[in-house]
């Protein structure tokens, strides 16, 4: 992967970043009642497709409220799904220290593939695909395990916004969520690149 740098900073290229970011930060409030959640993560899901495009700016616009809510539900409800096994495995004695952790180490790898694969196709189907999610993992391994150390670093930089009078933390976690899922669509978008066809050896 190329450029994985600017997942730190892409967003700032925007020359509308400072109102899309305030925006993100009060629908990030808005997820401590729950209702904000579907509308970030409708938005991310947009930012993703775009990304795997090749179209990471300009930033997407905080517009179509409704269809970021619905989309950004199933993806929620998704996300769940993916998070059952790893919730069982929590709970039982002997293996939750261990199994349980493992699980979501293990996911950490397919959700690049599942959320991509979700803001192109919108098909609910298409993230349970198991066979074409293990062959894309195998297949980017590598670029996956630097997305996955990317997103650890995104996350804990985020935390800092806890410094900026609290508050700073919903602008601090959008950041990098806008750092993640650019993560997400770059790593699919290597991983689909056509490889040259194999020329017929001559005789």
């Amino acid at each position: 992967m190329q450029n994985v740098g600017r997942a730190f900073s892409f967003m700032f290229e925007d020359k509308n970043w400072v109102v899309k970011i305030i925006l993100g930060a009060v629908f990030n409030l808005l997820m401590l009642v729950l209702v904000g959640i579907p509308f970030v993560l409708g938005y991310l899901l947009e930012l993703a497709k775009n990304s795997s495009e090749g179209k990471e700016l300009p930033l997407p616009e905080w517009d179509k409220l409704g269809d970021k809510f619905v989309r950004g539900l199933i993806y929620l409800i998704i996300l769940i799904i993916y998070s059952i096994p790893g919730m069982i495995l929590s709970f039982i004695p002997c293996v939750k220290f261990c199994l349980g952790p493992l699980y979501f180490l293990a996911l950490a790898f397919v959700l690049p593939y599942i959320t991509v694969k979700y803001a192109q196709t919108g098909s609910f189907e298409d993230v349970f695909r198991f066979n074409e999610i293990i062959e894309f993992v195998k297949a980017n391994l590598n670029n996956l395990v630097i997305v996955v150390l990317l997103t650890i670093a995104l996350g804990i930089i985020a935390t800092f916004g806890v410094l900026a009078l609290v508050v700073g933390i919903f602008f601090t976690m959008f950041w990098a969520d806008l750092g993640i899922f650019y993560l997400y669509g770059q790593v699919y978008r290597e991983g689909k690149k056509e490889k040259p066809a194999t020329q017929p050896v001559s005789s």
